[in-house]
Order: structure tokens, then C-alpha cells, then sequence
């Protein structure tokens, strides 16, 4: 599915989107477990997401919110997402500290995580390494290990159940830190998490990202993309014209990916 309009309207909507999913996921076993992406285009969005979503576009997509926070002051009124018990990961992360501009950890902190009443233990993001990449990727996939081994009925084929993947896209067709070419990364089929060098990344270098099967092993999978220079990208995936790039090749068990697109 994909849905354009203005960056507006696609902020709101994905919004609304991911609201929505968290919301069932809560009611429906307690938490809910939300990989985020990197880069500069979900910042809108993830404020979004701090402040809380107004009911009126909750409603006007046909969801609903019973029992849930809704705060209101006198300017506006909005439904709070229920932090307390909202997990939340990285799909991807540079080989930076996690103070550098580029660091996916620093960008979701600044919009996010400092704008919510989240539990430190609620957040687990990838680590930030200057070398032994490996190693550093076996951590944070032994990390996510123990985490669904403490929620057995989240994993199946041996990968985990993400409740919800957030991705972007770039122009070249890459998401998370899979790149078009990269085989080795595109052709794993038993680790959760890998190194990747990106020379062609901005910037080059190394990278930590979560893999196609522990992408595809998810419920729900939400692209939100903006810009002009990735129209006809996001049209020919879509148009299922480019299955070999890494954004073509993600197709979650729980059903096919909604794709959120702005070209402004």
C-alpha cells in the first residue's frame, strides 16, 4: 500500500498509523516492541509521536483509542501513546559515538526519547563502536535474543516478531544499512544483526543493521519516505519493478509493507 500527499498529511498519517499498532499491540498482550529508523526524514514524524496524535485524525482513519490518555490544553488536544510499555529498537546504526551528528541513537533521542516519560529500560539501541564491528553486532543480537526469550511467544523460525519496523529509503534503493550490490548482507539468512561496510553510505563507513529475515519476520513494517529524488524509487518498488534492491526485497510475514511518501 501507498499513500502520498503532503509532508503534512504524511507525518499525521503515519502517525495515526503507528499509534494505532502500538495501541493493539498493548491491549493485546501488554507491550509492544517498535524498531525505529535513522537518517534525517523521520524527525517530524518521531515529534509526532512525542506530543501525541490529535483524535481527530485518529478518527478520521478509522481508529480508535478506548482507554487511552488523551490530554488536552487549551490550544489542543492529543492522544498520548503509552510509553510505559513501548519497547524500542534501532534497524540500523553508524559505526559513530552516540553524541556524533550521524548517530541514529542521538537523532531519536533529541526527538523522541527526551520528549517522553519512556523507562530507560525500555530502550535498547545499537551499539556505538569504532572498531571489532563483529563483535559488536553479536552483542546486540544476543541482546535482542534475551529479550524475546523472555517473550516466547514473539519469535518464530528462529528470528524475532517485531511488532512494528519503521524504515526509510534512500535514493539508491537501500534501507536500514542494506545497500543495492551488498550480497553478503542481502544473502544472510541466519544472523539478526550484522557489520556493513557502506562506502558508498553518507557518510562511508561501517555500520550495524538488523537483516532482510529479522525485517521480514515482523507484523507490520511502515516506509516513511520524503523527497522529490525518490518518486520514482518508491513508484517502481511498489510497482513491484525493482525486487532486487534492498527496499524491494522487504516483505514482512505479517503482510505487505505500508509506504508513507512526501516528495516535498
Amino acid at each position: 500500500m501507498l499513500i502520498t500527499g503532503t509532508e503534512k498529511s504524511i507525518v499525521s498519517e503515519a502517525a495515526a498509523s503507528i499509534a494505532n499498532r502500538i495501541f493493539k499491540s498493548v491491549d493485546g498482550k501488554g507491550f509492544c516492541s517498535l524498531v525505529l529508523s535513522g537518517g534525517n526524514s523521520p524527525r517530524k514524524l518521531y515529534r509526532r509521536l512525542a506530543e501525541g496524535i490529535p483524535p481527530s485524525i485518529m478518527q478520521e482513519m478509522g481508529f480508535s483509542f478506548p482507554g487511552h490518555a488523551v490530554t488536552k490544553t487549551p490550544d489542543t488536544t492529543r492522544v498520548q501513546l503509552p510509553w510505559h510499555s513501548i519497547m524500542l529498537f534501532w534497524g540500523d546504526e553508524r559505526c559513530v559515538p552516540e553524541n556524533h551528528p550521524d548517530s541514529n541513537y542521538r537523532m531519536v533521542r533529541e526527538t523522541l526519547i527526551a520528549k517522553v516519560a519512556i523507562p530507560e529500560k525500555n530502550i535498547f539501541p545499537m551499539p556505538h563502536v569504532s572498531d571489532n564491528y563483529d563483535t559488536a553486532a553479536m552483542r546486540y543480537e544476543q541482546e535482542l535474543k534475551s529479550f524475546f526469550d523472555k517473550h516466547s511467544k514473539n519469535s518464530r523460525n528462529t528470528f524475532p516478531v517485531f511488532d512494528i519496523v519503521i524504515l526509510g529509503m534512500g535514493p539508491d534503493g537501500h534501507t536500514a544499512s542494506l545497500f543495492p550490490g551488498d550480497s553478503d548482507a542481502l544473502e544472510e539468512s541466519n544472523r539478526w544483526v550484522i557489520p556493513v561496510y557502506a562506502p558508498q553510505g553518507s557518510p562511508p563507513g561501517y555500520r550495524l543493521s538488523l537483516t532482510l529475515p529479522s525485517i521480514n519476520n515482523a507484523r507490520t513494517v511502515f516506509f516513511f519516505v520524503m523527497g522529490e529524488n525518490k518518486k520514482n524509487m518508491v513508484n517502481d518498488i511498489n510497482e513491484g519493478l525493482r525486487p532486487n534492491l534492498p527496499a524491494g526485497m522487504i516483505n514482512p510475514k505479517g503482510g505487505k509493507p505500508v509506504w508513507f511518501f512526501s516528495p516535498e
